[in-house]
């Protein structure tokens, strides 16, 4: 049931589309509850005709004469009331509550999130993790719901009122009079009330939105609104925020309201004139008692739907908005999609080459021009610049969490584009400055680098990554039950420098052919990044290494040295010829050494880009 998809079929980007994509597969759930509907219906009619028939029943002179003629009919609505009625409706309530909610629902819900965590790199970094789990979450459930409300509400109702209008009309075709009436002004009640009650809808869960956004600002910044003295302008915005969401809701019950008043007058209109007609043609002798008493629990019926499928036509424009929102997410027009049967790439060496590469982001200027650059195996490069350089663009490309405008990306002589994403990806080993961890357990978060690591190769990790002491710490000594810690909310219960061994010990599990680290110490004090970097040289032995970083010292021990600005390389060379050349890296080198102080600091030579620029304009 929760299978792979095919990889190279995107979603439709029409709702109607998006959501027959969705339901597709389920025809036969839809099948069954689309008979089950129509027969309730029907069986629910023939409540009215029992009453009908026994009313007449009682009502001959010669009984006995009465029931030896109707006891036949009779017994078989019984049949249909007391036996078949409730079979049919739980069959109905078992499709609708056993196989449709959980199943299906469950199903598009994997659809969604199989296709989402396959958009491109680019995508996520404009939305909100929550936003994307809420959309993969809900929209689902909104397409499920419309599905059910047409066949549930809309679907019954059609065959009820159909049936029921089958039945006055061979009583009386007078009797079906007062129902057409009632379904054309129900029907425009609906034309009237149901866009209102969506635009008002839609407006109240906006505001709805606007204030859990608010809330969630202030919570997640509650340091900073002590700290400022804020706490009155922070409950004025939540004042204004919940009056704003108190007027939403009031005009949203405001159309709520009328709608019930409305249908109120309607179902009393239908329910007197019809008793007032079959009094009348009852009277004249023109129909029998039975054919009243038939016609009044009829109309009740569909007076009391009516009122409820309302509100299901309601409920349903409200999850098309709804759906619309989310398939802005989940069928978003540039999905990661892979062929299943693309060539796994396979490295030996660790040669890599970006030939003649030029890339831009769509809304910005381009970052890479005719860009060239060949690592040799196992060569240790190092790369400085600014914000904007072209540096994590490099990594990114590298990666493929994006593509190249032109030019091709080689490892050992292979055009990565030609190979599966997630294939060229294993090959690699990466440290980001943007430490986070999932919030399941240490171990688990190791094992993201090699799942069928054994407990003396993640104890050796630890020891490479300089971790061990403090996992030990966690577990009251021993780092193996120290594993079984929870990061927490991406590692939010350790510190910086921790998460930041924790993913160098997951780097040195991956035992990958190369090694990126970007900015992979910029969390520590410069003692423990030499301590770690001497890790580091441990795990990098027999790699190809590209290391990112501001802090210089961290690039010492590089084969070579680059120094990017404007997606251009302006210097290269090792860190000793850098030096001796005194340009841009000798004057950088020089006025971090400066700044060192004797009291060691995470952010100590750091390479700013208001000093880079300082030097470039003196470079100049």
């Amino acid at each position: 049931m929760l299978d792979d998809l095919d990889p190279v079929v995107p979603l439709p980007e029409t709702i109607y589309g998006f959501c027959r994509f969705l339901l597709n597969e389920h025809r036969r759930v839809f099948a069954w509850l689309f008979l089950l509907g129509f027969l309730v219906a029907g069986a629910d009619a023939m409540v009215a005709v029992f009453i009908g028939k026994l009313v007449g029943l009682v009502g001959q002179s010669d009984r006995q004469v009465a029931w030896d003629a109707q006891w036949p009919t009779l017994l078989g609505l019984l049949m249909v009331i007391g036996v078949i009625r409730p079979i049919l409706i739980w069959l109905d309530l078992y499709w609708r509550n056993a196989r449709l909610i959980p199943g299906v629902t469950t199903r598009m819900r994997w659809i969604s999130h199989w296709y989402v965590i396959r958009q491109r790199w680019g995508f996520f970094q404009g939305q909100s993790p929550g936003q994307l789990a809420h959309w993969v979450m809900q929209t689902p459930g909104a397409i499920r719901e419309v599905a059910e409300s047409a066949l549930r509400a809309v679907w019954y109702l059609g065959m009820y009122g159909l049936t029921s209008l089958v039945l006055l009309a061979n009583a009386d075709w007078r009797l079906m009079l007062p129902l057409i009436v009632w379904l054309v002004v129900y029907v425009l009640l609906l034309q009237y009330f149901v866009p209102k009650m969506r635009a008002l809808a839609n407006h109240n869960a906006e505001q709805y939105s606007h204030l859990l956004s608010e809330l969630s600002d202030i919570y997640g910044n509650v340091l900073a609104v002590r700290l400022f003295g804020i706490a009155a302008t922070s409950d004025e915005r939540i004042r204004t925020r919940l009056r704003a969401h108190e007027q939403s809701q009031a005009n949203q019950m405001g159309a709520v309201t009328g709608l019930i008043a409305s249908l109120t007058w309607l179902n009393t209109f239908l329910l007197v004139v019809t008793a007032i007609i079959g009094g009348w043609l009852w009277l004249h002798g023109m129909v029998a008692a039975a054919a009243v008493a038939m016609a009044l629990p009829l109309v009740w019926q569909i007076a009391g739907t009516g009122g409820w499928v309302a509100f299901e036509v309601a409920g349903i424009y409200q999850n098309l908005g709804e759906i619309r929102q989310g398939m802005s997410v989940i069928a978003a027009s540039n999905p990661d999609l892979q062929d299943p049967h693309s060539d796994k790439l396979q490295v030996t060496h660790g040669e890599i080459e970006f030939e003649s590469v030029s890339f831009g982001y769509p809304d910005g200027a381009p970052v890479l021009d005719n860009f060239s650059l060949r690592i040799a195996p196992g060569e240790k490069l190092g790369i400085v610049g600014r914000s904007g350089a072209g540096k994590s663009t490099l990594m990114a490309l590298l990666l493929r969490l994006v593509e190249p405008d032109k030019g091709r990306i080689l490892i050992d002589g292979q055009d990565i584009s030609q190979f599966d994403a997630g294939s060229v990806r294993e090959q690699m080993a990466v440290v980001t400055q943007d430490v986070s961890l999932f919030h399941r357990s240490l171990r688990e978060n190791l094992l993201c680098g090699a799942g069928d690591a054994r407990e003396e190769q993640l104890l050796e990790a630890l020891r490479q990554a300089d971790a061990e002491h403090f996992v030990a710490a966690l577990g009251n000594g021993d780092p193996l039950q120290g594993l079984d810690t929870n990061a927490g909310e991406r590692g939010s219960r350790l510190s910086g420098g921790q998460r930041q061994r924790i993913t160098l010990a997951r780097a040195w599990l991956r035992r990958a052919h190369i090694l990126i680290l970007d900015e992979a110490t910029s969390a520590l004090d410069s003692e423990t990044e030499r301590e770690v970097l001497t890790q580091v040289d441990t795990l990098r032995e027999g790699m190809t290494v590209i290391s990112i970083a501001h802090r210089l010292s961290a690039l010492r021990g590089m084969d070579r040295i680059l120094v990017m600005d404007a997606g251009r390389i302006l210097e290269s060379g090792s860190h000793a010829e850098l030096l001796a050349r005194d340009g841009l890296y000798g004057r950088l080198w020089r006025h971090q050494s400066v700044r060192q102080h004797s009291q060691d600091s995470p952010k100590e030579h750091q390479l700013s880009t208001s000093s880079i620029e300082t030097l470039n304009r003196t470079d100049t």
